[in-house]
């Protein structure tokens, strides 16, 4: 294996010049940083992270905690938290996070210490975790809030406001000709579900319409089964509804499972929206109209502020709620009646 010693031979120059140009020195000239970087392409050599890390300092590990990496919502953001710090030389410390844990707070303590974190994102639920939080202020952690359902006085969030885009799904519909449109909520301890459903309401409340009857609105938990299990009650309904908006994709390929089954044609029959823009929104038939999750766009913010932040946790009177702009991605489930 080279090291920093063989790459200055080969290019003529110091060890510390070597380090300099490892560092991204802005004093180290063109020509000499372009020699370096050659000799260490010729030797494959690779800086030791950990050590860099260490002169760095703290604002280059940031903790990611994760309770289901399985699923679409936490897997995309992951996805997205791994290609912003690419873009910003960050990196990206992941735990998973078991709820009901005995000793949780020594779990977390040593993901902290052994992975040299400063900054943490905290994804739904967790961002509503008020002991999780308690501790990560104890430790002086600074803390990036995606989507909680209340605001926090020592750390910002980033969300994008699902209120909304629930209510240009629905208007989105009404466009369309639709008015019968049934909801299967995600899971009720999620903040967006609740702020889905009301955005669902608004849009009816908005055009003078009455709002759906009670059997029209279905509890699902984001998971395949329960959109299937809810999607079987509303289309068996006497009247059953012309449109479906499910609270994720998951939800809605379910609910396109048992509309097939039942000899249902969609879009023609029914059409069906979901919600996050996940991978199984374009790979299922037909692919779903859906409502895209500016995951990135969140990531890059939410490092953007951490790199503003000083190494000191601050409360305030009111911490700021940066919102993202959503996209309606409009694909084959949904046509006019």
């Amino acid at each position: 294996m080279s090291t920093i010693y063989d790459v200055a031979e080969l290019a003529g120059v110091s060890a510390k010049t070597v380090s300099r140009v490892v560092n991204e020195d802005k004093a180290v000239k063109t020509s000499t940083r372009e020699k370096v970087l050659a000799a260490m392409a010729e030797l494959d050599y690779r800086p030791n992270a950990q050590a860099r890390q260490l002169r760095m300092g703290s604002k280059t590990s940031i903790g990611l905690l994760l309770e289901d990496p399985t699923s679409g919502y936490q897997g995309r953001f992951h996805h997205a938290m791994l290609s912003a710090c690419m873009e910003s030389r960050r990196y990206l410390a992941v735990e998973l996070y078991e709820a009901g844990l005995a000793d949780w707070q020594a779990y977390l303590d040593r993901f902290i210490t052994d992975a040299g974190i400063r900054d943490m994102i905290l994804l739904p639920t967790l961002c509503d975790f008020g002991p999780l939080k308690s501790f990560l202020k104890s430790r002086n952690i600074n803390c990036i809030l995606i989507s909680p359902s209340t605001p926090d006085s020592h750390y910002a969030s980033v969300a994008m406001d699902d209120r909304l885009a629930a209510r240009d799904i629905v208007e989105y519909l009404f466009s369309l000709g639709h008015t019968r449109i049934a909801h299967i909520g995600g899971h009720p301890d999620h903040a967006a579900s609740i702020l889905r459903r009301n955005g669902f309401y608004e849009a009816y409340d908005a055009a003078g319409l009455s709002r759906p009857p009670a059997d029209y609105m279905e509890q699902g938990t984001f998971l395949f089964k329960s959109g299937f299990e809810a999607a079987e009650r509303l289309l068996a309904l006497p009247e059953r509804p012309t449109a479906i908006f499910a609270g994720n994709d998951e939800m809605a390929a379910a609910t396109c499972s048992v509309a097939h089954k039942a000899g249902l044609r969609i879009p023609e029959d029914l059409s069906v929206i979901g919600f996050d823009d996940a991978p199984i929104s374009s790979s299922v038939w037909p692919a779903l109209t859906t409502v895209r999750q500016p995951y990135l766009e969140m990531a890059r913010r939410s490092i953007e502020i951490l790199d503003a932040a000083g190494d000191t946790v601050t409360a305030s009177d009111r911490q700021v709620r940066h919102i993202i702009p959503h996209e309606l991605i409009v694909r084959e489930t949904t046509a006019r009646l």
